[in-house]
């Protein structure tokens, strides 16, 4: 609830009467050259030398980004005039002492979404984990890149005092906020709530909506207008209600907020995309008219909304005691990621969002994606346990390809093992009763817990699939559910000559780019690169009506008949010479790859497969 803190009560605060361990003050009402300043009050310490630290990689980023790059003018402030002598260990870290004497640390923060001088601009940020300083527009506070900690002592208590803008509003996850017209107190248990909760910063464009037990909070920043927080609310409702009966009608949270940031510029990173937060996630996604953006929203949010089930309450060591500053990796990026991915189309198909038909084209070129773009020998184990290694993190993105069809391939495997009754939307909950948000798990044991939960042949799957090296059984799992995998399939048909196609917006006309992958077909005719079709046997091939004229063609074409194409051939110096090339029809040889059919027959056993998977 946002509600204004009497003015008595402020002048209760400032008095330093609530304190905490760390007391955080930041002005975001003075900006200079694109920084910000923060102030720690420090809390008493004995230790004669104590480390300061900024994170070098936080959860959910896979990549050692050293947030330490963005702090400059570091100072500290002894009591009582005390000298501090500090040193810089690295990179991230800060060494005091006497640490007894410290009072206070200032330091300035520079945002990772500009270029900035002097940093590495080859290991950018992903800008979802990074952070943004617009002064009067707009703060993207990943908290990780602004406030550091003390080595050993991550588990004490985080006040954050924030002096804003008039009429700004801090969007966040966390439930501990003190909202004032000019100051704001924004309160965490520990460092790793603390980075688990981003805070986003704007004029207020928000909404909100109950799913089950969940008030969820949705705040948009688009700097041109083009979408508002309502509009996606209304995008995700039905969504979110999807994901609710997916996870059995609860949630595992009491508040949830979904921050988008929407940009009408390119990134520094040249991508776009979410972090997923135990309470929240944060969006960097382009401003564009909101149907254009409409199922990736839905798409993004399904994602990063499942992971208060993935990490959250399902996590290994390594997540549940993770080092900032010196991250060891889990072995179980196909669990964490993958069968997130899995479940958040799983659960729209169920949910009636998107049809069958739809889930398995997704996962169909899932497929061809990991097995064409990586390395599908790599037992997937080993990758997420080397993810941070130069040679190893270009596999990292096979955890939303490969990583989603071992989800798939154990949901079907599930459903026909146990008659339907037992699928990966019931395993995830005994492992989420198993462990839960305060339990980890050691890595070596999860196979073996999934194995008791569910059968000997599971516990195989993984071991041959997920940690060996042999390559997921395709063919096997879609037999399941009564559908045919063909790997290769050889045909003859009418072609269009496959020329690589483009579209001139100033002449309104499709342009050939690319001749190289030419059929026989294409040959005959004679297409040549740069050729702009007009017309084809009379029919102008306007984009309006382009799917009717290739599809009346396609329909009546006989073989040997006369086909003729118009061409503008560039002459030059935007001048075109109209041709007309002839070719008799032909059938080409077409070779596809990787084609899925439903059988004509099913078993009952499949049917019942098939109807307990998609929920029919």
């Amino acid at each position: 609830m946002r509600f204004i803190l009497p003015a008595l009560l402020f002048s209760f605060l400032n008095a330093r009467s609530f304190t905490g361990d760390y007391l955080y003050f930041i002005n975001l009402t003075k900006v200079v050259d694109d920084k910000v300043s923060v102030k720690l009050k420090v809390p008493e310490l004995k230790e004669n030398e104590i480390e300061f630290c900024f994170p070098a990689m936080v959860p959910g980023t896979y990549k050692i980004y050293d947030f330490g790059r963005y702090i400059s003018n570091l100072k500290a402030v002894g009591k009582n005039g005390a000298e501090i002598k500090i040193t810089k260990t690295d990179i991230n870290t800060y060494k005091f002492s006497p640490a007894s004497m410290l009072s206070e640390i200032t330091y300035d923060v520079d945002d990772t979404w500009d270029k900035q001088p002097g940093i590495d601009d080859k290991n950018i940020v992903f800008e979802p984990g990074g952070t943004n300083i617009e002064s009067g527009k707009n703060f993207s506070i990943n908290t990780h890149g602004f406030f550091g900690y003390f080595k050993g002592f991550t588990n004490k208590n985080f006040i954050l005092e924030f002096e804003k803008p008039k009429g700004f509003y801090p969007s966040t996850g966390l439930s501990d906020i003190k909202i004032n017209e000019t100051k704001d107190l924004i309160s965490v248990f520990d460092y790793h709530d603390l980075v688990d909760s981003p805070i986003m910063y704007s004029i207020p464009d928000t909404a909100s909506i109950m799913v089950a037990n969940t008030q969820v909070l949705v705040s948009c920043y688009s700097p041109e207008k083009k979408i508002t927080a309502l509009y996606i609310a209304k995008t995700l409702k039905q969504l979110l209600n999807a994901q609710r009966d997916y996870l059995g009608g609860d949630l595992p949270v009491n508040k949830y907020a979904f921050l988008f940031y929407f940009t009408n510029k390119a990134t520094l990173s040249g991508a776009h995309g979410a972090l997923e937060h135990s309470y929240s996630s944060f969006y960097v996604m382009p401003e564009m008219d909101s149907t254009y953006i409409q199922q990736q929203l839905r798409d993004v949010a399904a994602h990063e909304f499942f992971h208060i089930v993935t990490p959250l309450n399902i996590h290994a060591k390594e997540i549940g005691e993770f080092d900032f500053n010196n991250p060891q990796m889990s072995e179980h990026l196909w669990l964490y990621e993958g069968m997130t991915e899995y479940a958040a189309h799983h659960a729209q198909a169920k949910g009636g969002i998107i049809g069958v038909d739809e889930l398995l084209n997704i996962m169909m070129e899932k497929y061809v994606n990991s097995i064409t773009d990586f390395n599908d020998t790599m037992s997937f184990t080993w990758m997420s346990k080397h993810v941070l290694e130069d040679k190893i993190n270009k596999q990292y993105n096979n955890v939303y390809e490969k990583g989603a069809l071992i989800g798939f391939c154990l949901d079907v495997m599930l459903r026909d093992l146990s008659n339907g009754k037992y699928g990966t939307q019931n395993l995830m909950k005994d492992l989420s009763t198993k462990y839960g948000k305060n339990k980890s798990f050691n890595d070596a044991d999860l196979f073996n817990d999934i194995e008791k939960f569910t059968y000997p042949e599971v516990g195989k799957f993984l071991r041959d699939h997920v940690s060996g090296t042999k390559p997921l059984p395709m063919k096997v799992i879609f037999e399941m559910i009564g559908i045919d995998f063909i790997k290769e399939s050889v045909s003859y048909e009418f072609s269009f000559g496959s020329p690589d196609l483009d579209y001139n917006t100033e002449t309104k006309r499709l342009k050939v780019t690319d001749t190289k992958g030419l059929d026989e077909f294409g040959k005959a005719l004679g297409f040549k690169t740069g050729d702009e079709l007009s017309k084809l046997n009379g029919k102008e091939l306007k984009i309006s009506t382009l799917k009717e004229t290739i599809n009346d063609y396609y329909k009546n074409l006989k073989e040997n008949d006369l086909v003729t194409m118009e061409i503008y051939r560039p002459k030059g110096k935007g001048k075109y010479k109209i041709k007309t090339l002839k070719a008799k029809a032909i059938k080409v040889k077409v070779t596809e790859q990787n084609k899925i059919s439903l059988k004509e027959e099913l078993s009952e056993k499949q049917k019942q497969t098939l109807r307990a998977w998609v929920g029919l």
